[in-house]
């Protein structure tokens, strides 16, 4: 039983490696698609929000979400949006939308953070008295899964974008120079 233990930690190790390279593997891969079809990952990229949006108000009325937190995270999205512009694909890293998004989408995570581990925290912590029954809290699996959906997905989706401005010729820069030729001329 002695070498059988140390070889599962190295299989542990191994298999932590094969998913972190699996999992960079997929991020690139869903990279190159946003960069080959900007057009069509712009539109997926709205009508996400849109999506997330919808959820958000579905999540209030169903399972309980806190206004207030619900609200914030609906206004994130909005300011999410405005990265969506009509030169999308070339994303301006000073811009005030990118920069704000940059604070939000930290400060929208652990809003909803510190909310479910109250909530978790708070529930593990009452005891059950006569006739009185806990509401049941979210396990796991619901919590990440907010937090995938709800928190990341759209970040993630305009941080993957921002490769896309890697291969765009400027055209800017191009259209100035025109100006400037047709002014000389």
């Amino acid at each position: 039983m002695g070498l059988l233990y140390y070889v599962s930690y190295i299989a542990i190790v191994a298999a932590f490696c094969f998913v972190t390279l699996s999992l960079a593997s997929g991020l690139l891969y869903v990279s190159e698609l946003i960069e080959e079809y900007s057009r069509l990952a712009k539109l997926v990229g709205q009508r996400s929000i849109y999506v997330i949006i919808l959820l958000h108000i579905v999540f209030y009325f169903t399972d309980s979400l806190p206004l207030v937190q619900t609200i914030f995270s609906m206004t994130c999205h909005l300011v999410y949006l405005q990265n969506f512009s009509t030169s999308w694909p070339l994303i301006s890293l000073t811009s005030p939308s990118f920069l704000a998004s940059c604070v939000l989408v930290v400060a929208d995570h652990f809003i909803w953070f510190f909310y479910f581990a109250r909530i978790t925290s708070g529930t593990r912590h009452i005891t059950s008295y006569r006739g009185v029954t806990l509401p049941p809290r979210p396990g796991f699996t619901e919590i990440a899964s907010f937090f995938a959906i709800c928190v990341w997905f759209t970040p993630l989706f305009l941080f993957l974008s921002l490769s896309a401005n890697d291969n765009a010729l400027p055209m800017r820069a191009s259209a100035c120079l025109q100006s400037t030729l047709l002014a000389v001329t």
